[in-house]
């Protein structure tokens, strides 16, 4: 058994796998390691929006890489779905960014003139004409931020379609492989110590999530990252269809084919309780309150996940400073479906020996690492 490969990717989620893809399709060797079922963390999570980054407010190297995410993802998924014969549900709706109190409506209203100036489609709603488009609505909503199509995919089957690619171009997936260590000389990384067998590759790349820092702590380095904890609920109501996307400051609803409506998510700083909380359906519940009719829908399922947030709250990409061999892709937060695909993109030409683009200086790795210097040096 071959067990070296160009590029070893440790984690086999939505980043991993998106990674390992492009770099397939480059026709690079690869090989996916996950310490568990691929997808069985953060990328299980049910939502999938591919709707660009709208909570915060401004111009920027985020809201950029946002934009582009979605342009890469409008490309690769109807290219995965033609190779592959799987449907990864890819659709589209209407969004509603709805206020819900006077506060939220002027923050709400502030956000909408920005995005006027900048010259997007978006359009303003006043309570009356969103009661008139959408009676389903609350009578309390306050205002509404308008967009006439936004995408949102489902994650799982997203996952299931680009490994299922990654084996046709020739890329191994492992499953249940948990790295305790990485094969080096010197101060080059040349591969990864499983404790049962040893996997050799010219460049390794950490794509796991909230645990990049633990194995990155094997050699030295104190990677900031922490666990997100993203709690989200999946309700069904007979003969009931949720016509569109609405989000709120709290959380967003999303229709999907099946007749689910997912409810998320939480965003909270609680380590790596990996739980469902009573304070967690408290909050899914405020976001359900936005259509009253749904607080009679049945309760199917429930999910959390743990995803990976930087000190900034933006993606790590690259190269390890101090080390050759060794690069990360994670810190992509609540939006690493969105992401996946710009990311994946970025780093696939800075493997390749290519250029990256000129966003790629604004999320390499080291920055936060020297944020960390500079701060425990003052």
């Amino acid at each position: 058994m071959d067990r070296t490969s160009d590029v070893l990717i440790i984690g086999a989620g939505i980043v991993g796998s998106m990674l390992a893809y492009l770099l397939a399709q480059k026709g690079g060797s690869v090989r996916l390691l996950d310490r568990g079922q691929p997808g069985g963390e953060a990328s299980g999570a049910t939502a999938g929006l591919l709707t660009t980054v709208a909570e915060g407010s401004g111009k920027g190297p985020y809201l950029d890489l946002s934009v582009q995410g979605l342009t890469e993802m409008q490309e690769i998924l109807p290219q995965l779905q033609a190779e592959t014969g799987m449907d990864c549900w890819l659709e589209s709706h209407p969004l509603y960014r709805v206020a819900t109190n006077e506060q939220e409506r002027d923050m709400m209203f502030s956000r909408y003139r920005e995005l006027r100036d900048q010259g997007g489609g978006e359009e303003w709603r006043e309570p009356e004409q969103l009661r008139r488009e959408q009676p389903v609505f609350s009578p309390r909503l306050t205002g509404a931020i308008y967009s006439p199509k936004e995408y949102h995919v489902t994650p799982a089957l997203l996952l299931k379609a680009l490994l299922q690619s990654i084996r046709q171009r020739g890329g191994v997936v492992q499953e249940n492989t948990k790295v305790i260590n990485f094969l080096m000389e010197g101060r080059r990384v040349i591969g990864a110590d499983t404790g049962g067998e040893r996997y050799y590759a010219d460049h390794v790349v950490l794509a796991n999530g909230v645990w990049s820092p633990e194995l990155l702590q094997l050699i030295g380095m104190d990677l900031p990252v922490i666990p997100l904890r993203g709690q989200l609920l999946g309700i069904a109501l007979p003969s009931f269809q949720l016509p569109c996307l609405i989000n709120t400051p709290r959380g967003y609803l999303v229709p999907k084919k099946d007749g689910h409506i997912v409810v998320g998510a939480t965003q909270e700083k609680a380590g790596f309780a990996k739980e469902v909380t009573i304070a967690g359906i408290s909050h899914l519940l405020k976001v359900l309150s936005t259509v009253p009719a749904l607080v009679q829908a049945r309760m199917d399922y429930t999910f959390v996940g743990l995803r990976p947030m930087s000190r900034d709250g933006m993606p790590l990409l690259g190269p390890l400073p101090g080390w050759e061999g060794l690069s990360v892709t994670t810190g992509h937060a609540q939006h690493g479906i969105l992401l996946s695909g710009i990311t994946g993109r970025m780093m696939t030409a800075y493997l390749n020996g290519e250029d990256p683009g000129g966003l790629w200086k604004h999320f390499q790795v080291q920055r936060v690492l020297q944020e960390k210097a500079e701060t425990e040096g003052g």
